[in-house]
């Protein structure tokens, strides 16, 4: 590790090293005051990769240099990539600085948990508990806690998928079977989806096998009809409407 000063346009905050859930706005204007009073901020810390320097601690001394105008400011560099700066990250500011929340505690830890480039250890397996624990310097029963609520949620969301062969493409898909029976329609067409019926052939014989509930307004039991029984047969269907009540006017 050596200390620079680095422009903070060569400095990227982007990479999923925050390790906060949001910014602090009042802990920068701290920052930037003392800034402005002449206090020297200790260096944030950053690692080089040999092209990007990844912040991984010191983000809020970084947006208040940026708040007073400042171009640059002192940096302690590690050379090490992207991977090596989130880790990091995960347990920064345990002991110095803002102090963090709960919420980004349950962050660092779901970093480690499902970041692409972040959740498996050096052999490529996936952090134990303990593991997490050590480096988010968190309980293991919040680690244990926070994985077994995201190990029911990605079972429900794999039950609820299908896989199939798309009849168009011939290409295998999944489909979510969470949303069948579930259309945008229904608030519109009064409780009903005009999708679930198949529209009827004209010439061919129309055997009801379900109640069809129209809504109340004229526009949208027209649009439910035409929908479910094909636009020939729903004007017909208006055609004898009309003829019948030619004799009740």
């Amino acid at each position: 590790m050596n200390t620079q000063d680095l422009k903070l346009t060569q400095i990227r905050i982007d990479g999923g090293t925050q390790p906060r859930v949001a910014i602090n706005e009042e802990a920068v204007d701290d920052y930037a005051e003392r800034l402005r009073e002449g206090v020297m901020l200790p260096p944030v810390t950053a690692f080089f990769d040999g092209v990007v320097y990844w912040l991984a601690d010191g983000f809020h001394r970084y947006h208040a240099h940026r708040r007073v105008g400042r171009e640059t400011m002192a940096v302690d560099v590690h050379d090490s990539g992207l991977r090596e700066a989130i880790l990091y990250s995960v347990g920064a500011n345990t002991e110095h600085g803002l102090r963090r929340t709960n919420e980004d505690k349950r962050k660092a830890v779901e970093t480690l948990l499902t970041h692409e480039i972040a959740s498996k250890d050096e052999n490529g397996n996936p952090w134990n508990n303990c593991d997490i624990a050590r480096r988010c310097h968190v309980s293991e029963f919040m680690v244990r806690k926070i994985r077994d609520t995201h190990s029911s949620i990605k079972s429900k969301s794999d039950s609820q998928k299908r896989a199939f062969t798309h009849p168009k493409t011939g290409k295998p898909t999944t489909m979510n079977t969470a949303k069948i029976g579930k259309s945008k329609s229904r608030k519109k067409y009064g409780g009903i989806s005009p999708k679930a019926f198949k529209p009827v052939r004209q010439g061919e014989p129309y055997e009801p096998k379900a109640a069809i509930e129209l809504p109340y307004k004229s526009f949208y039991a027209a649009n439910t009809l035409i929908s479910v029984m094909g636009e020939a047969l729903a004007i017909e269907i208006a055609n004898q409407i009309l003829e019948i009540t030619k004799g009740t006017h």
